[in-house]
Formats: C-alpha cells, sequence, structure tokens
C-alpha cells in the first residue's frame, strides 16, 4: 500500500481528532480563537491590518473532523475551503458544522493537498495544522500550496518538532521492533515497561493516548516525517516562506532564548527556537505564523501604528487565558482601543486580542 493511502485508511478507519456524539453541545475552546483568526495572521507578518482582505478565503489543510469550525468561529464572514483525505472526517465535520451553525462558511473536498486545482481560487491564508509532515514529500506539498494562494497570503503552521517529541518516536520505533500495530498491543506493550519508564512516562502524559484514533494519530501514524528546528526552517525558506511569529507558551517563545544566550546579527526567530528544542524549554509542536519573503519589503514597524483595532475573535466581553502571556486578559470590546491605557494596550497587543491597524 502507497503511503498515501496507507494515511487515508487510517483516518477513514478512526476519523481524527475523535468526535462523540455529544461533542456539539460543549462549547468552544474560545481562548485558542484569537491566534487562529486571519487578520492576527496578518498583523502579525506585515505589522498591521492595513491592506488585509476584507472577506478573506480560507483554506484549512489536512482539515480533520472539526478545526474548521473553530477557524469559521474565529473568522466570521470569511469563505472557507476544508481539505482532507478521509471521507468519514469529512461528514464528521459536515455534522459538527451543521450543529454549530457553521454550514454555510465551510465547503468540504475531499482529496489530496496536490489535487486542488486552479478552479478552487486562490487563498488569503492558510492553516496547517498537523499536516505537512504526514506527507510523503512536505516541500512539493507546500510548493503547491503556495500556487494557490496570493502574493500577500499569510500561514498558519503547527509542524512537529523531532526533539520535542523524541520519546514518541522511540517508543514508536520500539513498537516497531515489537510488532506492536494496533492501539491494543500499544498498550500491553506500554504497560509492559518499568513504571519510571521514559516511555512510559510519556505516554500516560500524552493526552491523545486515551483514545485509539489519538494514539494512532500520534503512535502508529504510516507517514510521519518530523524535523528539528533548523531542519523546518531550511524546508520553509527553501519554498519562499518565512516564519514571523511563533505561537508557543511564554518559556517556548523566542524572547526566551534571549534571555539564556546571545546570538549574532544573523541568527532569527528559528535559531532561537531551536536553542530552546535543545534545552527541552519548547512545546512538542512547532506553532507559526509565515508570510512569503518576497512580501517582507512590505511589512512596517508595528509599534509605529497609532490606531488599533479589537481581534475579530472575541467575544463582546470577557476574560479569556492568553497562551502568548500565560496570563488571563479580561477585555470589553465596547471599550475604543483609545481609551486604553499603555500598559494594558501593550499586553492586548502582545497577546494579539488588540491588533495595530496603522497610522492615522
Amino acid at each position: 500500500m502507497k503511503l498515501l493511502e496507507a494515511v487515508e485508511a487510517l483516518y477513514e478507519a478512526r476519523p481524527y481528532p475523535p468526535v462523540g456524539f455529544l461533542s456539539p453541545l460543549q462549547p468552544l475552546r474560545r481562548d485558542d480563537l484569537p491566534l487562529l483568526n486571519y487578520r492576527a495572521a496578518y498583523a502579525s507578518s506585515f505589522g498591521s491590518t492595513a491592506g488585509a482582505a476584507e472577506r478573506p478565503r480560507i483554506l484549512v489543510a489536512g482539515c480533520g473532523t472539526f478545526e474548521p469550525v473553530a477557524v469559521a468561529a474565529a473568522n466570521p464572514g470569511a469563505e472557507i475551503l476544508a481539505v482532507d483525505l478521509s471521507k468519514k472526517s469529512l461528514e464528521k465535520l459536515r455534522w459538527q458544522a451543521r450543529w454549530r451553525g457553521k454550514s454555510g462558511q465551510i465547503r468540504r473536498l475531499q482529496g489530496d493537498l496536490e489535487g486542488i486545482s486552479r478552479l478552487e481560487g486562490k487563498f488569503d491564508y492558510v492553516i496547517a495544522t498537523g499536516v505537512l509532515h504526514h506527507l510523503e514529500n512536505p516541500a512539493r506539498g507546500l510548493r503547491h500550496i503556495l500556487t494557490r494562494t496570493y502574493p500577500r497570503a499569510v500561514f498558519r503552521c503547527m509542524v512537529y518538532s523531532e526533539w520535542g517529541r523524541d520519546l514518541l518516536y522511540g517508543a514508536k520505533k520500539l513498537a516497531i521492533a515489537m510488532g506492536a500495530d494496533t492501539p491494543r498491543k500499544f498498550r500491553r506493550l506500554m504497560g509492559s515497561l518499568p513504571g519510571n519508564h521514559p516511555y512510559r512516562i510519556y505516554y500516560h502524559l500524552y493526552e491523545d493516548a486515551k483514545t485509539d484514533g489519538g494514539l494512532c494519530d500520534g503512535y502508529l501514524h504510516p507517514c510521519d516525517q518530523p524535523l528539528p528546528a533548523l531542519g523546518w526552517k531550511e524546508l520553509f525558506e527553501g519554498c519562499g516562506l518565512e516564519a514571523t511569529r511563533f505561537l508557543q507558551r511564554p518559556e517556548g517563545l523566542p524572547a526566551a532564548a534571549d534571555r539564556s544566550v546571545k546570538f549574532a546579527k544573523d541568527q532569527g526567530l528559528w535559531e532561537r527556537m531551536a536553542y530552546l528544542e535543545a534545552i527541552g524549554a519548547l512545546e512538542e509542536n512547532l506553532i507559526f505564523f509565515a508570510r512569503r519573503a518576497s512580501e517582507s519589503g512590505l511589512a512596517v514597524d508595528a509599534s509605529a501604528a497609532t490606531s488599533f483595532e479589537w481581534n475579530p475573535a472575541l467575544l463582546k466581553k470577557g476574560t479569556l487565558r492568553s497562551r502568548l502571556l500565560g496570563l488571563n486578559l479580561t477585555f470589553d470590546t465596547s471599550r475604543h482601543p483609545s481609551s486604553l491605557d499603555e500598559a494594558t494596550r501593550r499586553r492586548f497587543l502582545d497577546a494579539l486580542l488588540l491588533l495595530p491597524k496603522g497610522n492615522g
């Protein structure tokens, strides 16, 4: 069986993420939505929302059973194309979207990412969460996606860090050697290890391993090609893309590296992430916004902005937990940003709850 067919078979058998019958009754995790918003990605990549599409076309690549619903909630009015290999995953997505009132925003397309045709038009925003490392040829797949985007398109990517998931990959190699190729066999293998074995400890901490679908997606995937941070840098830059902002927790953000090491002038965000990866400070996944390197000359200094807007993913008012700051932030979008004191405005900007519009 070819790799692509094996991946399709995996998700046909066990759509991911697993969604239960009552899941439409569970509220969305609103804390995550601002970092899925197109205007936040655009402002992070170009310094302000000036020039951003008013009604963006969004491609959710390798969408699975649920992510486009969250993307729709984070981007009111956007047009979303959700692409996945698995027919069953897309059926579950259809059900989720219908029950959450998002069917009108989301169109589903079954197939390979490299099969997205010109007839689908071009996109302003691409979200690729946990998909590039599952492609047989990640660089080729990314280049094809780029042909389906506008020049000033922005990207939100999550890719696996080889070092950040080293215990998972060690356990995966052990499972291959022992023939533990089903969830039942894999769980039995983990149970046979000493209680203090690193593979067993990591397995019990790995939230997805609680379900068969999550375990297969993490430990038994037929096409899993992680890279270290500098390997991903080479791949993305080879495709003409540059990372503009990482979306880790505070201890895994590039600024955390600057507190420990003095980097050379020619060392950028990826080198800082490589350092954090090496000392174990990084989360297991690399999450970041990106843009075409050829468009970098159009970026402006965000600190020079004199007008601001609220992130469209926010409710009218409330409190959310910012993963970028590790803080609970209380907001009220009925207040004009100019009424905020400088310290509050800076916190909201750092958390991407508030976005720079430009000057004037």
